[in-house]
């Protein structure tokens, strides 16, 4: 009984425990910008710089806000890119576009294949990966300016995901790349916020009652079988040694005999 009194004891107090603890959930609001103008970057650092520059989101379409990173500089996602954006070059709105994001593929046409690179220019350092002729349904994210690799030829790179058992993300020479999709303009429009609030509520809030009433049953519960199964073997050894043994009785003709010798 005293393992008992003592198992029980501290299930009690995990349960009281659980009960006054004053359990929060904080919200974050994000939002959508429209990309309203050309030469509208994602940058990969918070900074006024074009080093950082990670390519050039298409015109007309959207970036979502995730938070203010400083004064000049929210943080943002296009697609599955993470990065910055000006907050200067983009507009918030109250909605969720349908197509926030441009839906394109292009394809690499160099019979030696061509290389990936971590940035816009051709070098071994920067190589990720090579990928084959005719690789087609190559994601296009955007262009960057960088190492013109041909003479008297472009000069622009384009930003892309190349899936081939892993996923790779980098830039490729737009000279040896064609078929890219037509990009049309996206006419979504919606309410302007000028001053985006990205604190949900600027108090945490609190559980209800009955959320927390369920928290706490649900942790009981297991807790409860976890006891009865760590009992068991006790009680079962408890009722064994407490069973008195039955006493026989011998039948003798019309009375009865007990034999002492079965209560031993």
């Amino acid at each position: 009984m005293k393992k008992i009194t003592y198992i029980l004891s501290i299930l009690l107090f995990l349960i009281s425990s659980f009960a006054n603890l004053n359990i929060t959930s904080y919200a974050q609001n994000s939002y959508y910008a429209k990309i309203q103008q050309e030469d509208v970057y994602l940058y990969s650092a918070p900074i006024d710089d074009l080093s950082k520059t990670i390519f050039e989101i298409p015109n007309t379409y959207f970036v979502k806000l995730i938070d203010d990173e400083n004064e000049n500089f929210y943080y943002a996602m296009y697609k599955n890119v993470y990065g910055y954006v000006k907050k200067n070059q983009v507009t918030p709105m109250q909605g969720s576009p349908i197509n926030p994001f441009a839906n394109a593929t292009f394809r690499i046409f160099s019979p030696d294949g061509i290389g990936l690179y971590s940035s816009p220019s051709i070098t071994q350092s920067t190589k990720i990966i090579d990928i084959p002729y005719l690789t087609n349904s190559l994601t296009f994210y955007g262009y960057k300016i960088g190492e013109e690799a041909i003479p008297d030829k472009s000069n622009q790179w384009i930003y892309c995901n190349f899936e081939n058992n892993n996923e790779y993300y980098g830039y490729v020479y737009s000279v040896f790349c064609d078929q890219l999709s037509q990009i049309q303009d996206n006419y979504e429009n919606f309410e302007i916020i000028e001053n985006p609030n990205f604190n949900m509520d600027d108090n945490p809030t609190e559980l209800s009652t009955i959320a927390m009433t369920f928290i706490i049953i649900g942790v009981s519960i297991p807790c409860l079988i976890v006891i009865y199964l760590l009992l068991k073997p006790t009680l079962l050894k408890e009722k064994v040694l407490n069973e008195r043994p039955k006493v026989k009785k011998k039948h003798h003709g019309d009375y009865f005999e007990f034999d002492d010798s079965e209560l031993n």
